[in-house]
């Protein structure tokens, strides 16, 4: 490779008016503040949408009262090896799914980060639809398993890195009290299994439970 920039696919969802998102949350939307086809000296935007929109990452103030904000977060999460696992489940994520992957690629051991490539992918363009809350997230047991690995990030390719029905609480919980960070809704429609180089940082938000993200992935080797 002649250049240190080719070869990396952006696995980020874009921004945009409307996107699905969180039931409840505010819908993402742009004001024009100033505008150079209204005589002003330059276009100016104001963007209103919470920061668990889209491709983002939380802090583990997003759901533990002493967790830290998303300013503190330690760079050395979101750069470096990165293991991408397609895991075909029917519902949440257990276990055995996990244990499968081990079983075809190697085990998993702690520092490692992982991304979980789920059905959620195999659709078009998500963002352009209802909120689905059967996608596929990691279960309380998957999360606990996960947790005794000291993992040091997990990603999942939808708005949530729990289920919906059962265990979005007990999934968040379990994983930030034992140092995994959690990045959320990527984009892996077109990316396999393997092993990969990765860049991923959030925004400074000092005070903030989460933040946009821009997610990088290379094949590593």
């Amino acid at each position: 490779m002649s250049n240190w920039y080719e070869g990396w696919t952006d696995v980020t969802y874009p921004i945009f008016e409307g996107m699905t998102g969180w039931p409840g949350q505010p819908s993402t939307s742009y004001d024009v503040l100033s505008c150079i086809h209204c005589g002003d000296t330059a276009r100016v935007t104001v963007v209103k949408m919470s920061v668990h929109s889209g491709t983002h990452m939380d802090a583990p103030s997003h759901f533990l009262a002493q967790g830290i904000d998303v300013s503190r977060a330690p760079i050395d999460f979101g750069m470096g090896p990165v293991r991408v696992a397609v895991i075909d489940c029917p519902a949440e994520v257990k276990p055995k799914h996990l244990e499968a992957f081990e079983k075809r690629t190697r085990p998993l051991v702690a520092g490692e980060r992982l991304m979980l490539r789920t059905p959620n992918s195999d659709r078009k363009f998500w963002l352009q639809d209802p909120f689905d809350k059967d996608y596929r997230g990691i279960g309380p047991e998957a999360a606990a398993w996960i947790a005794e690995r000291k993992l040091k990030m997990v990603g999942v390719d939808y708005l949530s890195v729990g289920p919906f029905y059962n265990g979005n609480p007990q999934t968040h919980r379990a994983l930030m009290t034992a140092g995994v960070w959690i990045v959320e809704g990527i984009d892996l429609r077109k990316v396999g299994e393997g092993d990969f180089e990765m860049i991923c940082l959030p925004l400074k938000l000092v005070g903030s439970d989460g933040s946009p993200v821009r997610i990088l992935l290379r094949a590593a080797g």
